[in-house]
């Protein structure tokens, strides 16, 4: 959990960096975020060691990234995926060596159609296409109306992957929880990016509290990118497939 925390402050710092038109605040918010993932990299060569070497090679990558070209709008644009995509593999080690993981699952029939794996499945890949948009507008890769377009369809088919798992599972404690925290989590994401959109709208990009919005625009959307992956896990684990016909 501390290491996904550092991963998410990590993002956070990468995003103040995008986000920030002064120049000298821009030079420390980058000093800052090379600090950060330093000590990002050492964390988690000791997490490695427990958890295995995929994640450490998806840091490894995001550094390269960073340190050689993150200035370009391709490269800068995966630099700050790899990050999303980091955190939320963190976040899903923590969840699997959680106590509440190590006990037996409470298992239930899916009956509903389509299946929750494959809504659940689908709403992580249609969360993480909205992250890359998003940083590929950060980074001047892609324009806006794509991320704009996209969090209203992905917040809608959360909501109706929220809404069949508290329908068919309300007592179930674990997916219920996570349900529910991924849709408030994406009702908070879609307010901050549509404040941070109007803020750009009104030319207030330089200012402090466009800063402030849009570093937690974007970790949001990373929280978001983790708790759709690690509902994902929780349905893999306690939800039956549905009998064939």
């Amino acid at each position: 959990m501390f290491v996904a925390f550092w991963t998410l402050l990590l993002v956070m710092t990468g995003a103040a960096v995008t986000s920030s038109h002064d120049v000298p605040r821009q030079a420390l918010f980058q000093t800052i975020h090379l600090a950060v993932g330093v000590i990002d990299i050492f964390l988690l060569l000791g997490l490695s060691k427990r958890a295995g070497w995929s994640v450490l090679t998806v840091a490894g990558v995001e550094a390269a990234l960073g340190w050689y070209g993150a200035a370009g709008p391709v490269t800068g644009t995966l630099h700050a995926f790899l990050a999303a995509l980091l955190f939320a593999a963190v976040a899903s080690i923590s969840l699997r060596t959680s106590p509440s993981w190590q006990r037996d699952p409470d298992l239930v029939q899916d009956y509903g159609r389509p299946s929750l794996r494959f809504l659940s499945t689908a709403a992580a890949l249609l969360v993480a296409l909205q992250v890359a948009f998003g940083a590929g507008f950060r980074h001047s890769a892609v324009g806006v109306m794509p991320h704009l377009l996209g969090a209203l369809v992905v917040a809608l088919f959360i909501v109706i992957v929220g809404a069949f798992v508290t329908t068919q599972f309300p007592k179930h404690a674990s997916l219920r929880k996570i349900a529910v925290v991924f849709m408030t989590i994406t009702g908070i994401q879609v307010f901050l990016g549509l404040t941070a959109f109007l803020m750009r709208l009104m030319n207030m990009a330089g200012t402090l509290a466009f800063l402030g919005i849009s570093v937690a625009h974007v970790a949001t959307g990373s929280l978001t990118f983790a708790v759709s992956v690690m509902l994902a896990m929780e349905i893999r684990r306690s939800v039956l497939p549905r009998a064939p016909a």
